[in-house]
């Protein structure tokens, strides 16, 4: 279910306007556009990240096939870039919903950790740890669906009750989730066997048979038709639309848009918290200072890339976790710094910025 205005929606001011403006008016511009820009953007980046290399007297072309094979030499190159690119579908696939709205939260990466240390906190409980696995999981991956959810709707609560940004208030919140995080594994559910810090050992996701892929991306394929169903058929995603596109609307003929805003936040946060306790269980296994990795704020750019669609969300992961394996596989074998990724990957939303406002200009 969509819905289109022909009055393009007011964006709004401050931070909140930045990311309204990048996406705003898709319906205006052709499917070629949609696909192309994302594309180019990323193929512009591998070409300025080749120039970056060859200065560091690297050959790019070299690099790069060393890249491919990677990913697509080794035994173990795809189940990794599949277990990579897991807590990038799920928080990805989260944002896609927020943005829709036109909520713009950049708080995966807290409502990631937050739900992280819940399930684990629950799995590592004394009383619960005698639970066998099969029962503990499940009610493990629940606390942390829960506790990201909540974590994601206090920032909906301070805008309805104080008018905070979103934006702001999700931000800040990263920085107390990290900030729990470092008590906890030190304080809270540290292993008091551990000379590090870090939790005791959560029970481990079984992988798919006959693959060192562990159930999570599974978890993560289902949510995409899924959620791409609920988005085009549901109430709930024709709110989302209308929210999006005019909250005036939405308050006259749905419902009240704090409470829409609400929902769609917590949907973000339940996604983020899953992605959370799905990598400890599935690949940490427990709890370390070195669990934020920034996967919250990677995973903005996959649903950037992804234009807001699940299965856009879903090859634009599977691109970047490639890139990361591979990148990791060439640095073994060439002298390439190890912050290449994250230059390529803030080139491409560089281009990614300035060919939408390029397309977007042609449309109009």
């Amino acid at each position: 279910m969509t819905l289109t205005d022909p009055r393009p929606p007011k964006a709004p001011s401050g931070p909140d306007g930045v990311l309204a403006r990048l996406l705003d008016h898709p319906e205006r511009r052709s499917r070629t556009a949609l696909v192309a820009v994302p594309a180019l953007a990323l193929l512009g980046a591998l070409v300025v990240g080749g120039v970056l290399m060859a200065i560091e007297g690297v050959a790019p072309l070299s690099a790069y096939g060393e890249v491919v094979r990677g990913v697509l030499g080794r035994s173990r190159g795809l189940s990794d870039t599949a277990v990579v690119a897991t807590p990038l579908i799920l928080l990805a696939l989260g944002i896609t919903v927020a943005y829709r709205a036109r909520v713009f939260t950049i708080g995966a990466e807290g409502q990631y950790l937050a739900g992280a240390l819940a399930g684990t906190a629950f799995a590592t409980a004394a009383p619960l740890r005698v639970l066998p696995a099969a029962v503990l999981l499940p009610c493990a991956l629940a606390v942390a669906v829960l506790t990201g959810a909540a974590w994601s709707g206090l920032t909906a609560w301070l805008q309805s009750r104080f008018g905070a940004s979103v934006v702001i208030t999700s931000l800040l919140l990263n920085y107390v989730a990290a900030a729990a995080l470092a008590w906890a594994v030190r304080v809270g559910i540290r292993d008091p066997g551990a000379f590090t810090p870090q939790s005791r050992p959560v029970a481990a996701l079984p992988d798919l048979p006959g693959t060192a892929i562990h159930l999570g991306f599974l978890f993560a394929l289902a949510a995409v038709p899924a959620l791409a169903a609920v988005l085009r058929r549901t109430r709930f995603g024709f709110r989302v639309e209308v929210l999006g596109a005019s909250p005036e609307v939405l308050a006259v003929n749905e419902s009240r848009p704090a409470a829409t805003r609400l929902a769609v936040l917590a949907v973000a946060g339940a996604f983020a918290g899953l992605a959370g306790f799905v990598e400890v269980s599935g690949v940490t296994e427990r709890m370390t200072p070195a669990f934020a990795t920034g996967y919250g704020f990677t995973a903005i750019i996959v649903a950037l890339l992804g234009r807001l669609r699940p299965v856009g969300v879903l090859v634009a992961a599977l691109v970047l976790a490639g890139l990361t394996v591979g990148f990791d596989e060439a640095e073994r074998v060439f002298v390439i710094p190890s912050a290449t990724v994250g230059v390529i990957q803030a080139l491409i939303i560089v281009f990614f910025v300035a060919g939408d406002a390029l397309s977007r200009r042609k449309a109009g």
